[in-house]
This record gives structure tokens, sequence and C-alpha cells, in this order.
């Protein structure tokens, strides 16, 4: 997937936290049972012309919903899996998923580095320790930033060179 200079491993390949996924699952499975009970506490087949029609009707919009709940969490499981920060010995790469077919893939030298910031707020974020991880570089007027990244103050301490050994037996954070 992405070419890596002579003499350049992979430091840390950081994706976002688990939480933001389980979330939004949570959030999607609650919204199945709505049509359901929705339809059958309200009237709304009153032009079928029979128990039968109305049971068709009931089953059809439901699969629907199902449908079309099911391709809105694979768009967000691919959005959440796809996008990746590999920070390797020499470069830090961000890959941002911007849809199911479009991904954008920057890099930057490490020594271009000027700042990195942790960003940890609510108490989820502290509970399960993510935040976010904004990276200033020389060139950039706005920094590269990766959202509910795991163990932020450890990509941070990877980012600035700092415990890279430690960090490196956690190639998946």
């Amino acid at each position: 997937m992405v070419q890596l200079e002579a003499n350049e491993s992979i430091v840390l390949e950081v994706r976002r936290h688990w939480y933001v996924i389980a979330v939004k699952g949570a959030l999607f499975t609650l919204l199945i049972p709505l049509p359901f009970l929705a339809l059958g506490n309200v009237q709304v087949f009153a032009s079928a012309p029979s128990a039968a029609g109305q049971a068709g009707l009931f089953i059809f919009v439901g699969a629907a919903w199902l449908l079309l709940l099911w391709i809105a969490f694979f768009i967000s499981w691919t959005n959440y899996y796809l996008d990746v920060w590999l920070i390797t010995t020499k470069r830090v790469m961000s890959i941002e998923q911007t849809g199911l077919f479009r991904r954008t893939v920057s890099a930057f030298r490490r020594e271009r580095i000027q700042d990195v910031t942790v960003s940890v707020n609510g108490i989820m974020a502290h509970l399960f320790n993510f935040g976010d991880v904004s990276v200033q570089t020389a060139s950039e007027s706005k920094p590269f930033v990766i959202h509910e990244a795991p163990r932020p103050y450890a990509v941070q301490n990877a980012l600035a060179g700092r415990g890279e050994e430690g960090t490196a037996s956690a190639a998946n954070v």
C-alpha cells in the first residue's frame, strides 16, 4: 500500500480508537427497530386493501430500512478502518479515506515537525485514553490532525522521537 524508502521502517501505526466505531455501531443498533415501532403503532397503510398487503408493505419498508442502516454502517466502518497514520523512522504519512472511492495520502518528513499538540476532551476520552493529536509542520499553515487516536501521549512521544523503542513493540495502537 505504501512504499517505504531505503532504511525506513514503521515505528507506529495509528488508527482511531475502537470506542468511536463502537458508539456508531450502538447508534445504528438503536435505530434498527425505529420503523417497526413507528409503523406498528400508526395506521399508515390504510390504502392497502387487505391485511396481507399491509404485512407485505410493512416487511418491505422494514427490509429497506435495515438495508440502509447496513450500508451506512459499512461506510462508517470503511472510513474508520482505512483512516490511518503511519509514523516511520523518516516520515509521517496520513491516509484519509474521504469517501468509499476517494482517499487522500499526505506525507511529511519528521525533521519538519515543529509542534505536536494533544487534546483529550471529555470524560469518555479520559476513561478510554484517546484524543486528538495535531502536528504542525514548517511548511503547512494548518496542522495535520488524527482524531480520536488511542494513547495520544504515546503517539506524541513517537512523533517527537522520544520513546520510539517503547512504542515500536505496539505497532498497532
